[in-house]
This record gives C-alpha cells, structure tokens and sequence, in this order.
C-alpha cells in the first residue's frame, strides 16, 4: 500500500502537490482506494472520497512504529557524482534521524552559496521519498552544509568518527553502542573519499568523538555510511 507523509485536520487529510501528482498522475488512484497517510509521526489509514476535487479522509490510526529507539546522527562528507544521494537514500532505509552534510580538509565537492538552496531541496525530496518506500513514521531532517570545524555543535551523547586509522574488528565500536540507553542521542561522522587528516581526528577526538574502525578492508565513503548505520541498527534493535 502507497505511503505519503501530510497533514490532517479532524478527518481529512492534505498532501503537498508534489504528492498529490504521483498519486493521481503517476499511481492513477481511483475513488474507494485506500492509501496511508503520516501526520505528526502518526499512521493512518485513509480512503481516497474524491477524485475531483481530490478528497482523502482518515478512517483509523494505526499503531506502528518503525522507528529507531535512539535518535541517530549522520555526518556525512560531501562526495562526487551521485554518491550523496545514495548515502541519503539508505541512511533513510536503515533509521536515521537527522543528516548533516560536511566539509573536510580532504573533500573534493564545492558547493557554491547561490547552490546549496537549491542542492538542499533536491536532499529533502531524496529523503522523503526514501521515508515513504521504507514506511518510515519520520522524514529524516537534513541540515546544510557546515565546516568540519563545527563538529563541535553536534549534541549527541554518544559520537563517534569513523577512521581508517583504528583497523581490525568493530568491537570497540559494538561495545560502545551497547552502553548507549533508549533515547540518548549517537553521532557518527564518515570523511570523503581521501578520509580525515590526522589533525582532523584529534579535533574530533577533543569533541569528544571517539575513533572506530568499520572492519578490516578499507571501504569506500559510500559505502562506510551504510555499514556504520547497519552497525548501529543492528545494535540498537537488538536490545
């Protein structure tokens, strides 16, 4: 069943226009249908009554939640090409609450001021459309662009950096995961692809963000994004 995230005033249900044409347009949803709806971080299941005007009401809340117990931090590097858009698209899928994106010594990507606006919306849409595919009850919140220098604003309890540096197993990384109670919140910050300079990790070490291997093989920034949420979901599902 098709999900969208809107609104809801007593029982009707309002979805931005964006949505209101892949429902109409692209699904070609008739009158009697049933689709559900995320309001306020609430389930409902809904009955299309109108196709024109496009009329959609509640019929029940359904209880459910898909969501993670702690709320989780990507700080993600910037990268070329795509590759951002896949990190976001599977951060969504494995949990994350919030992105924010980063700037490093090493990172290749510049993004100038009049693009970032512009960058930031098509982010948005990424990770909605990834919230809905994997019935999420939250779109993932996106921050804009900040200097890794401002790492030190992260409010988590609990932050890590990943860092080829630490090799070998994840234990240490498990370990510290599994002394993380229900609602505290976990950063983790992934570097592009040259990775973090020495003297960024001791920055970030200073923050209180302790270094964590991802394993034993060197993967690619993409790629340490997922394997590192994979840890913490697993993790934190697992309690």
């Amino acid at each position: 069943m098709q999900r969208y995230f809107g609104r809801i005033l007593k029982k009707a249900i309002s979805l931005d226009e964006e949505d209101k044409f892949h429902l109409l347009k692209v699904m070609r949803a008739r009158k009697g249908e049933e689709i559900e709806v995320v309001a306020d971080e609430k389930l409902y299941l809904c009955e299309i009554t109108s196709i024109k005007p496009l009329l959609i009401t509640a019929k029940k809340e359904i209880k459910e939640n898909n969501e993670l117990p702690n709320y989780v931090i990507l700080i993600a590097s910037l990268l070329k090409g795509d590759k951002i858009d896949l990190v976001l698209q599977k951060a969504t899928e494995l949990g994350v609450s919030e992105v924010i994106l980063l700037t490093s010594e090493r990172t290749v990507v510049k993004v100038r001021a009049h693009q970032s606006d512009l960058k930031l919306g098509r982010y948005q849409r990424i990770l909605r459309e990834a919230a809905c595919q994997s019935k999420r009850l939250r779109i993932p919140l996106i921050q804009n662009i900040i200097d890794f220098s401002r790492i030190d604003e992260i409010d988590a309890q609990a932050k890590f950096i990943a860092y080829e540096g630490v090799k070998g197993s994840v234990s240490t990384f498990n370990k510290r995961l599994a002394a993380v109670k229900p609602g505290k919140r976990i950063a983790i910050i992934i570097g592009p692809e040259g990775g973090f300079t020495e003297a960024e990790v001791h920055y970030a070490k200073n923050n209180g963000f302790l270094p964590v291997g991802l394993g034993n093989r060197i993967l690619r920034a993409e790629t340490a994004s997922m394997y590192a949420l994979s840890v913490i979901a697993n993790r934190l599902e697992d309690k």
